[in-house]
């Protein structure tokens, strides 16, 4: 996630944060997802059925990545 930089907080849920983000030196933001890394189970599964998703209606799963506490999803940010 060093190649990251967060924004302000979009939102929350129960299990998981999500935040206004874009790679460094890139100035295309994403919506970056925080979940607990208790969640591993229903993330995994999520993400191997959102990665060969290509659909205008769907916001589109670009990368994930895990940390100690944490995975981070990074998905197409949808404003408006």
């Amino acid at each position: 996630m060093e190649n990251f930089i967060l924004y302000e907080e979009l939102g929350s849920g129960r299990n998981s944060v999500v935040y206004k983000g874009r790679r460094k030196g890139n100035l295309n933001y994403v919506a970056i997802i925080c979940v607990n890394k208790t969640k591993r189970p229903e993330i995994t599964n999520h993400v191997r059925l959102s990665r060969d998703i290509d659909h205008p209606n769907i916001a589109y799963f670009y990368e994930w990545y895990e940390t100690s506490s944490h995975i981070w999803l990074v998905v197409e940010l949808c404003t408006g």
